[in-house]
């Protein structure tokens, strides 16, 4: 299996075995005369265009105490286009992160050279693989012209950088990688690696009882977020506007996945949309504003984020960085990180089996056969040593702590109280890794259903809190919540824990109802 990947120093220049240049189909320099006031822009519908830029003129958002005008990001834009940040000319290095060659292959791009991208495709310049922005863009504008999320990320990322960026200046390095395939490695792992204390967040009106941001708005320094993915980055909204699923609507708020999306042949693989796993490294919001408890009331009930009408661009922007090695050189990252990861799917493997109800009580037998599987996923993503050689220690200096909520029990329904132990478990195999895990009363995937992880009262009172009209019962409550199952496991090998589910839930004849939790307090 082949693997590439390119690296940028101050200057724009390759290295680290660049992948290979295709050719524009115009010149980026002779687009910058073209650039007016971003009214208009060729490679974007009018009709689309137009819904953005109205609201845009009418209410130009605020970052750091000014008003930042389409005038402003077009006179950024010209510049990029002028600047050659590459310094390919004409040329700019591609990788196709969907082919199979990329499995294990990343590629590092710069600030500036990433709005470069995203400058050229806004003015309807193309290279001849057919990039997945612009077939993004196509299509957003054609299935949705009135709601415009992905242009509208895309215009404001440019603005924050318009502010961000003196003239030359590259900014920080965005890494994009996609992991080995699996392999089973991480059983090896199991007796040598003890269970780490993780932090449990449970969200209250207030934010999170553990004083950290939550996972999904970022500014944790070095934490990593979980975007709970299916088949491809940004699942069935297909990248355009928000939705009633966690990754659906994240990528609208981190606008450089979005950007990213032109590492894609979409002519050949026949979706613009980013593969699943698929880590960037250095990635941050946007946008405003974001969180995993999802809205109960008025016309959005049960979206994750909103984008506000005014003043929508994140003013508490991470500027916090690190330096970690690259190939032969040393890049500067933000302290954060986007990873998307799938898990199993619980409902469609109790099709037939478990109806809903079942499903949403963790009382499906189905829900708790797939443990070695998931592990060997989130292990996949995470594990430094499952991604190229050359970004390895770049994963490790980014990639300090885990912030995750319902993974596996999303929209996919799993067991939340094996979910959670799923990634506890997964995440102590990892040397020097911290899991941060998030509990929702009312989480945008499967309301309800992880206030389970709390257990006995506290149960109750989430899911009185929730209001949740998914079925949730608190009668499967259970007597155990998260915290006990800490206490109980807390510095025992990975192994102690791996071989308690296997014996007392996954090899059960008797399977659910029983929670989880209580299952395992028997005797261990």
């Amino acid at each position: 299996r082949s693997s590439s990947s390119s690296s940028s120093n101050s200057s724009g220049h390759r290295s680290c075995g660049a992948p290979p240049l295709v050719q524009w189909r115009d010149s980026p320099a002779a687009l910058a005369s073209r650039v007016a006031d971003f009214t208009s822009l060729p490679g974007v519908p009018p009709g689309a265009l137009e819904h953005v830029t109205k609201h845009w003129q009418a209410f130009p958002p605020k970052f750091r105490g000014a008003r930042i005008r389409l005038a402003q990001v077009a006179a950024f834009a010209r510049e990029l286009l002028e600047s050659d940040p590459f310094s390919t000319g004409d040329k700019v290095p591609y990788l196709d992160l969907r082919s199979s060659d990329s499995r294990g292959g990343a590629i590092a791009v710069t600030q500036r050279q990433l709005a470069f991208l995203v400058v050229n495709i806004l003015m309807g310049n193309e290279i001849p693989a057919g990039d997945g922005l612009s077939a993004a863009l196509q299509h957003c504008s054609a299935s949705q012209p009135g709601r415009s999320g992905l242009l509208l990320s895309l215009l404001s990322f440019l603005a924050v950088l318009s502010q961000e960026l003196a003239p030359g200046s590259h900014g920080t390095t965005l890494i994009a990688a996609t992991p080995r395939e699996r392999d089973g490695s991480w059983k090896d792992l199991l007796a040598n690696s003890n269970l780490e204390t993780p932090v449990v967040c449970v969200h209250t009106n207030d934010g999170t009882d553990c004083g950290l941001k939550d996972f999904m708005a970022g500014g944790t320094p070095f934490q990593a977020l979980t975007d709970i993915a299916g088949g491809s980055v940004g699942g069935k909204a297909q990248l355009c506007t928000l939705a009633d699923g966690q990754d659906e609507s994240l990528v609208q708020f981190y606008s450089e996945v979005l950007a990213f999306s032109f590492f894609v042949d979409s002519t050949s693989s026949g979706t613009w949309m980013l593969p699943v796993p698929w880590t960037l490294l250095g990635a941050r919001r946007y946008l405003g504003d974001i969180s995993g408890q999802s809205i109960r009331s008025g016309p959005v009930l049960d979206g994750c984020g909103k984008v506000h009408a005014h003043d929508w661009l994140n003013e508490e922007i991470s500027s916090k960085t690190v330096g970690v090695p690259l190939g032969a050189s040393t890049a500067i990252l933000a302290t954060s990180a986007f990873v998307a990861l799938a898990s199993n799917c619980s409902k469609c493997l109790a099709h037939g089996h478990c109806d809903m109800p079942a499903l949403v009580n963790n009382r499906c037998e189905m829900q708790r056969q797939h443990l070695d599987s998931d592990v060997d996923l989130w292990y996949q993503a995470y594990a430094p040593n499952m991604y190229h050689a050359v970004v390895q220690e770049a994963f490790r200096s980014t990639v300090q702590r885990i912030g995750t909520g319902p993974w596996g029990a999303g929209a996919w329904y799993g067991d939340s109280q094996l979910s959670f132990l799923t990634v506890w478990l997964a995440t102590s195999l990892l040397a020097g890794t911290t899991l941060d895990y998030y509990i929702y009363d009312h989480f945008c995937e499967n309301p309800g259903n992880q206030c389970f992880v709390l257990g006995a009262e506290d149960c109750a009172s989430c899911l009185k809190r929730s209001r949740s009209n998914t079925g949730v019962e608190a009668f499967w409550c259970g007597t155990l919540g998260a915290r006990d199952m800490v206490s109980r496991f807390q510095g025992k090998s990975a192994e102690v824990l791996y071989k308690a589910l296997s014996a007392k839930v996954l090899s059960s004849d008797k399977g659910p109802p029983k929670q989880v939790f209580d299952l395992l307090a028997a005797d261990t």
